[in-house]
């Protein structure tokens, strides 16, 4: 949960210092660290070292998570690559970046992820791809969304100013997609080209995530904000990003078995209570599960006859009592 940013070229960030990127990072009230670790079947950011910056991120509470940028001529040779960077590393989770390159290579894109998972059967795993899945048909979603966890959305308004508008368009176009997934977008806090994001465009943009109750946002990038807009990093660090209310459990069942009903028009099964646990399977709108097992830690998870599934994330409620 909360604000997280990109880290591109970590030896442009504070210096590649660790100590620096830690507290820089707890200042600006940031959950986690994204950052990138490999490009296509080569290391990257190879020139610090991330193992300190990881580190002194998790002195601070931030969560160190991995990106890898993925090009396709090479899907098995790019998985392992994740898969080495990710064990030796130690990161919370991984996310793929995989844009134009896959695009029109749906086999490949399964390669990919099959080999991925093979390696990482356990990891928490995103993808990070365009805002709109409209408007790229050629791009193989569902190789890819099979096999993830999240999705995580390129929202950069370019030359516009209705943040919170394409926000909500991307939100209204993923829910809609099969697997339904937790939705964590990317905001944009760069400027290319001339053009550069207002503070009211970016303070939309997390009013209208708020509002829509997603886990988490991000933003693209750290160097370029600190470097060219400074006061958009203050915007960011000073905006409140709310602190997750526990969801109430449902009560244990006494005496008699409690049923509840699927309220979302899908619902994944997975093999634990969290997003972290692979999917074993999906419910739809009205089916009913007896429960079993009740676990709580920030949200609650019920287990049922097929696996276990989330009662309530991300602000959105996906099982109530039948």
């Amino acid at each position: 949960r909360g604000k997280g940013y990109f880290i591109w070229i970590a030896s442009r960030c504070e210096g590649g210092e660790p100590a620096r990127i830690a507290e820089m990072a707890a200042r600006a009230g940031l959950s986690h660290i994204l950052i990138k670790i490999a490009h296509g079947i080569y290391n990257y950011n190879i020139s610090v070292d991330l193992p300190a910056i990881i580190t002194a991120l998790r002195s601070v509470g931030v969560e160190p998570w991995g990106w890898h940028y993925v090009l396709g001529d090479n899907p098995v040779g790019e998985a392992d690559r994740a898969i080495r960077r990710m064990i030796e590393l130690e990161l919370t989770g991984y996310v793929i970046n995989a844009e134009k390159e896959y695009k029109n290579r749906p086999a490949a894109a399964l390669t990919f992820m099959q080999r991925l998972r093979s390696g990482l059967p356990g990891a928490t795993v995103g993808l990070s791809s365009y805002r709109y899945p409209s408007v790229h048909p050629e791009f193989p979603w569902f190789q890819f969304r099979s096999n993830i966890d999240f999705d995580m959305p390129q929202i950069y308004w370019m030359f516009a100013t209705n943040s919170a508008q394409q926000l909500q368009r991307s939100y209204d176009e993923f829910i809609s997609m099969s697997p339904m997934l937790p939705y964590l977008p990317t905001g944009a806090a760069f400027t290319e080209h001339g053009w550069v994001p207002m503070a009211t465009e970016v303070v939309q943009f997390l009013d209208r995530a708020v509002d829509m109750g997603v886990p988490a946002v991000n933003f693209w990038e750290w160097y370029n904000t600190r470097t060219y807009l400074p006061a958009l990093w203050d915007v960011i660090a000073r905006y409140p990003w709310p602190a997750e209310e526990p969801a109430p459990a449902p009560e244990p069942p006494v005496g008699q078995a409690l049923v509840m009903s699927v309220v979302a028009s899908a619902l994944n099964v997975r093999s634990g209570p969290g997003i972290g646990y692979p999917i074993v399977g999906s419910l739809s709108a009205g089916d009913q599960v007896i429960v079993q097992d009740i676990a709580a830690p920030t949200e609650a998870w019920v287990q049922h006859e097929t696996g276990w599934s989330a009662v309530k994330y991300g602000g959105k409620t996906y099982l109530e009592r039948a």
